[in-house]
This record gives C-alpha cells, structure tokens and sequence, in this order.
C-alpha cells in the first residue's frame, strides 16, 4: 500500500521546486487524509495557485504523471480567486474536510459557519432525496446490474449531509468516521448511525433490497429537509425569564389542547412546577424565533433505585411543547438537544419520560424495559422511555423509576384553573386513546 505521507511530501517538493511561490495552498482529502483508504483509494491531492489557466493545469498534470501510481491521483486544482469567489456551503465540506501541508485555507477563505453549514446540510439532504427517489422509481428498473454501487453511492454522499448536521448542531466538525460514530452514539441519533453502519458494510449494502435501502435514505433526507426549511440558526435557546411565563402557558396551552384529554392539563402543570422543589429552573429552557416563543421544554429531578435500596438522582422533562405553528420544523429536536447538553454540565447521566416513542426514538430514548427500569408496581409501561446521556450509567441492574409528587395534579382543580382562560374547544382525538394505549400496555 502507498505510503500516503511520503507520496504528498514528494509531490508537494516537486510541485514547489517547479512552481515557487505561485503554489499558495497545497492539502489533502478523502480517505488517505482521515487514514481510513484502502489500496485502491483514490489519492485527494488539493493544490491552490495564486492564478490558474490552462497551461499551469498541463504542468501539474506532468508532474503528477510522475508519481507512484499516478492512475490514483484526483483531487482539486484551482486559483485562489476561484476559491474566494466559490458557493458557501460547498466551502464548509471543502474546507472542513481539507487537511493542510502547506499553507492555510483560512488565509484564502473565511471559516465555515452553522449557518453556512445549516444549507450544506439541506442542499446535501435535497440531492440524496431527489437520487434515492430516482434510484427506487427508474435506475433500479433500468440498470438493475447497477444497483449496488448506486446505493453504496446514496450511503457515502448521505455522511457528507451528516457531517454537516453534527456541526449545524453544535457538534465538532467530524472528520473520520470514528469521530462521526462517536458524535451520533452520545447524541442518540439511531436513524443515522444506522445509516452509517450499513453504508460501510458492503455485505449489509447487498443484503437490503434497493426500496429498504431507499427508504431509508428518502425518510432521513425528508426529516433533514424539514429541520432546516427554516434555518436553526435564526432560533435562540435560553433560559425562561419570569416575563415569559404567561406568554409559555398559553402556548403549552394552545400546543396540548385535546391531545391526551379533552382540553388540556399541562398549562396548570407548568405553574405548580415553578414553586416546587424538584423544579430545576437552569433546564426551564424557550425556544425564541424572531422575538417570540415558539417552544418551551422543562425538568423535574426524578429517582431510579436500584435492587439493594441505593437511590440514584436522575431527569425527566414535560411538558416540551412546540406552538403548532411551527411543528415539524425541527425545533423541538433542537430545544431537547440543547437541553441534554445543559443536563450533562449540570452532571446528569439519564433521563426517564413518559411519552409516545414515535416522538423520541431518533433523540436517543429506548424502552424502559432494555434498562430494566420499572414503575413501582414492577410494570414496564410501553410509554416509559429511558435516555443515558452517559453510556453505561445505568449498569445493569434492576431500577425502580419514581418522578416528582409535582406530576400528581388534581385534575378538578386543573380543570377551575383552565374555566379562568378564554375558552378553547374540548373535544375527543384519537391521540386520547393512542397515548392511553401506550401508557397502560406493559411490555
């Protein structure tokens, strides 16, 4: 296998020796720069030039005809006004993915941004989308011999798109795929890791057949699409302020009418919570867009005991609500992302819900019952979903789950408060029944 070190020096020497100063940036990409190439790995060579035309291009050309195995050299080749004047959020990948042997990028471009990485992210999601769809509906009709490289080309193009995400959402830039790994497992982000699971398994690539595998991609792309139709960037996440107050009641209010009951009780909730001594105010977070509160998430402490008596202090959080208008944007996977993050600083390590596992599954949480992790009458409610924002803090030992006496509301007493407010109509929804389903089955 070629030394991938030794062949960027020699062309790199070669390349000053010939060109001088001309030469302003040389780097690498791919996989020989993360160190996961394999022998027949394309070699990513990047070379800037202070200008660029035809007859330069021909003299790199000949140079790199000299090199080992110049039948793997690619890569980039470009002028440093070209560069300057290049798409943004094609930037946040070239840069990003860009490791340098002479020169800087930063002296020929700005730094990326989460802004600019927020469009990589849905440009990226929007070409995998519109080829998985291309790929299910023609290509694997039409070239069915093609199909394997086809969808091994969706998985590879679909880590590009993540890598972008991660840094969109406040993770470091992942520059290998141990580093993406690492980010998607502390995150909770099933649907991805599975992706990048099968995508570097070419017997699991075979395996799925083209729908399952396009589906895959079609349903990610879809949600990506969506978290970004209206840039994150623009939502702030803070702390709730004691002005804030009606303002979030109304809209957990408005966000929870008829869902589980006729009306809603989680408006009443929220007030009890503030006074009580389980409340934790550093995790009362809003999401703000604009100047107003389009989301609100907050926590109580909560316990687990284990099987010897031992008490471990843990979260749980609810009401999380998004004002329905602005559902299905992304926001409250954001404002829960950023809330994990506040809980591990505050030395957290898990975080038990009642809710509908639709909802959370991609943010990590599993079932009570794969943490043995119970309600005091020993019975592992499908509703009961647990999240470790530290892998492994929860052993494996049998823990008995008890929340705050904050969560025991008199409904009466709900139901006088909410007749105070202008009225909203009550009603039944399927939603009632779905939740009641899901909180009473026992798994």
């Amino acid at each position: 296998m070629i030394d991938t070190e030794q062949w960027s020096e020699t062309l790199l020497e070669k390349l000053q020796a010939h060109f001088g100063d001309h030469l302003v940036f040389a780097g690498m990409q791919g996989s020989r720069a993360r160190g996961e190439a394999r022998n027949e790995s394309d070699i990513d060579f990047v070379a800037i030039f202070d200008m660029l035309d035809a007859s330069i291009i021909r003299q790199y050309r000949e140079i790199v005809a000299t090199m080992e195995r110049s039948d793997l050299a690619c890569g980039f080749v470009g002028s440093r006004a070209a560069l300057a004047a290049w798409p943004r959020h094609e930037l946040f990948w070239f840069v990003s993915d860009t490791k340098a042997l002479h020169g800087s990028l930063l002296d020929i471009v700005e730094a990326p941004t989460k802004s600019e990485a927020c469009q990589a992210a849905a440009i990226g999601a929007a070409g995998l989308y519109h080829a998985a769809c291309h790929l299910c509906a023609f290509d694997s009709m039409q070239n069915p011999d093609q199909n394997h490289d086809a969808t091994k080309a969706l998985f590879k193009n679909a880590v590009f798109a993540m890598q972008a995400h991660c840094f969109a959402q406040g993770s470091n830039y992942p520059h290998s795929r141990a580093e993406l790994e690492h980010i998607l497992e502390s995150r909770g982000w099933n649907e991805e890791a599975d992706i990048l699971r099968i995508g570097c398994d070419e017997e699991a690539l075979r395996t799925y057949s083209v729908d399952t595998l396009c589906d895959m991609i079609i349903s990610w792309s879809e949600r990506i699409m969506a978290t970004y139709a209206e840039s994150p960037q623009a939502l702030i996440v803070r702390e709730e302020r004691e002005t804030d107050r009606e303002q979030v009641e109304k809209l957990i209010r408005e966000a929870f009418n008829n869902h589980y009951v006729p009306g809603c009780f989680e408006h009443y909730l929220v007030r009890l919570m503030r006074s009580h001594e389980d409340f934790l105010p550093e995790l009362d977070l809003v999401a703000e867009k604009d100047g107003v509160i389009v989301g609100s998430i907050m926590y109580t402490k909560a316990t687990l005991t284990d099987e010897s008596g031992k008490v471990k202090n843990i979260l749980t959080f609810g009401p999380i609500a998004i004002h329905p208008h602005h559902q299905r944007k992304g926001y409250g996977k954001a404002l829960m992302e950023r809330s994990f993050e506040r809980a591990r600083e505050l030395g957290y390590d898990t975080i038990v819900i009642l809710g509908n596992p639709a909802n959370y599954v991609s943010s990590g949480f599993v079932s009570c019952k794969k943490h043995n992790v119970h309600m005091e009458d020993g019975s592992f409610p499908a509703a009961l979903l647990v999240k470790e924002l530290v892998k492994g803090a929860l052993e494996t030992k049998d823990w008995t789950y008890r929340y705050s006496s904050v969560m025991d509301i008199d409904e009466t007493e709900a139901r006088r408060f909410d007749d105070t407010l202008d009225p909203l109509e009550k009603r039944w929804q399927p939603s009632q029944e779905e939740f009641f389903i899901l909180e009473n089955a026992s798994l």
